[in-house]
């Protein structure tokens, strides 16, 4: 696993004696949950045990992917499937870029959102010291199985708080970093007010249409903190904010379609393109894009207003479109996608966050990628 990161430039060689030391596979609970798209009905995720298949569960702790951990806030159905992941551990990958974007030097004192595991907690402790890392969870037993991985690995002390972490821990403040394993489409600014001016919060952070990128923003001293998109990282939801999932048969079958038209727009350019997916998330509030492969067609669906609209690319274009609801989802995606076409199709990293104690504001500061 380190060395496939390594060869491919996403271990910061700084954090490499962390990941050779910290094993993953002491943090992954023996009960994981894997996707079976083949299984009839919603509750798709199916229980592995590593108990039952030891080389299989093994070989998925130091794959480069992420493992899903729990599954309905932990309440699965009586047969142990699952609907909705509502834990994991991230993809290896994924955490060495945030790890590296942290830019936290030996001995600086972090906050961490979302413990999950603990193994990112423990890369953590070791390459700043565990007295130095404060990591919260909001789901109780997710927090007790971190704090007994990181107690047999060595980080026993490592505070684990068990809370909203949406809220931070102004206890142990202030922090010279705070990292967020959750996504947020509001940054809390409790995580601003908690860090140092000249400090840095990493936090995935998205919209309801682009779920994907990471943000880092720098503290400043009038309590504001400013900063940019800097890389692709789609995480689950900070729970106050999450979006639920949803399946687009059951979207579907709550009305019928009430227009149908065409357009030439294929919906890569709209749905799979990060740098006008963010602009039009920005603009098409409370819709989500789902491209499904098997049937080629991209979904759009205001899972709260129960509007939708379909995009059927086995032929074309023009590409057939239908739409229902109050909303007409795609006339509105369409409509910010030539926005961001004139307005000289701005990068991700174009945009410019500031968190203020009472909002936060995106505005357009360049286009130059």
């Amino acid at each position: 696993m380190i060395a496939d990161l390594a060869e491919r430039g996403e271990l910061d060689e700084r954090w490499r004696a962390a990941f050779l030391t910290v094993p993953r596979h002491a943090f992954i609970p023996d009960l994981v949950w894997r996707q079976d798209r083949t299984v009839a009905g919603d509750r798709d995720l199916v229980p592995m045990r590593r108990a039952d298949d030891p080389d299989g569960w093994l070989e998925l702790a130091y794959a480069n992917d992420s493992v899903n951990t729990q599954v309905d806030d932990g309440a699965p159905a009586d047969d142990e499937c699952g609907f909705e992941v509502t834990s994991s551990a991230s993809m290896p990958a994924v955490v060495a870029q945030m790890l590296g974007a942290l830019d936290a030097q030996p001995g600086m004192r972090v906050l961490e959102i979302g413990t999950g595991t603990g193994y990112n907690t423990a890369l953590l402790a070791y390459h700043l010291g565990a007295e130095n890392v404060v990591s919260i969870e909001i789901d109780p037993e997710t927090a007790e199985h971190a704090r007994r991985a990181l107690a047999a690995a060595g980080f026993g002390a490592v505070t684990v708080i068990t809370g909203d972490g949406a809220h931070g821990h102004p206890p142990c403040a202030p922090y010279d970093r705070v990292l967020a394993t959750a996504a947020a489409q509001q940054v809390p600014h409790a995580w601003v007010a908690q860090t140092r001016p000249g400090g840095r919060v990493l936090t995935p952070w998205g919209t309801s249409y682009w779920p994907g990128g990471l943000l880092a923003l720098t503290v400043h001293g009038d309590g504001d903190a400013t900063g940019r998109i800097i890389g692709p990282a789609a995480f689950m939801w900070l729970r106050e904010q999450r979006i639920p999932r949803y399946t687009v048969a059951g979207v579907r079958r709550s009305r019928e379609p009430d227009t149908v038209s065409s357009t030439d727009l294929h919906p890569y350019y709209a749905a799979g393109d990060m740098h006008a997916a963010t602009a039009i998330g920005l603009r098409v509030p409370r819709c989500e894009s789902l491209f499904d492969t098997s049937s080629s067609t991209l979904y759009l669906v205001d899972q709260w207003g129960r509007s939708w609209a379909t995009l059927d690319t086995t032929t074309g274009p023009p590409y057939e479109v239908l739409q229902a609801g109050e909303r007409k989802l795609w006339d509105e995606v369409h409509t910010a996608y030539r926005w961001w076409v004139e307005a000289g199709e701005p990068a991700v990293n174009a945009w410019r966050f500031t968190i203020t104690p009472t909002a936060q504001h995106i505005e357009l500061a360049s286009v130059t990628r």
